[in-house]
């Protein structure tokens, strides 16, 4: 058989699945309980740049929950430094979800948790300034541009501003 074919037909296969697990994708929720409005807030020197961090006014201690089913891979407290508490969901499919800053979490690695299922509380730990939730969405633990109910987030656009979600979370 041809190199070349093969080399092209495995790079196009490759952008086939690629796709396909974009497709797949989980149709995640906002990290809250239903009815809930956050305000997102995404910058230039976010890190990581498709990361959204979630507030309110008196949020700390809130719940917070799986934008999707899936279990539990990843739970870990480091103190001052980066993330604090957080916790990592593995959706399957090589999709992952991440909960950072938390003030407490309720979950441990190898849990099962459904959609809307509480995993911990809002927090300030790590190196945060303020209450917030600090969530990513990863397939193949590459960043993902973040999704909620099927619809984008407004991400950065040249001015610091917050937008407002509202939580479809297990709403019936």
């Amino acid at each position: 058989m041809n190199r070349s074919f093969v080399r092209f037909a495995t790079a196009a296969l490759g952008l086939v699945l690629s796709a396909s697990a974009v497709a797949a994708a989980p149709k995640f929720q906002m990290p809250f309980p239903c009815k809930q409005v956050w305000h997102g807030n995404t910058r230039e020197d976010h890190s990581p740049k498709l990361a959204v961090d979630l507030s309110r006014a008196k949020g700390e201690g809130d719940k917070v929950v799986a934008a999707a089913k899936g279990r539990v891979s990843k739970v870990r407290n480091l103190g001052n430094r980066s993330y604090g508490k957080y916790v990592v969901i593995d959706h399957g499919g090589g999709w992952s979800t991440l909960y950072a800053h938390l003030n407490a979490y309720s979950v441990k690695v190898g849990d099962r948790l459904e959609q809307g299922q509480a995993l911990g509380t809002v927090g300030n730990t790590g190196t945060s300034f303020g209450a917030h939730l600090h969530h990513e969405q990863l397939l193949n633990g590459a960043l993902q541009k973040i999704k909620f109910d099927g619809r984008g987030i407004h991400y950065y656009d040249g001015r610091d501003r917050y937008t407002d979600y509202k939580s479809a979370n297990r709403c019936p």
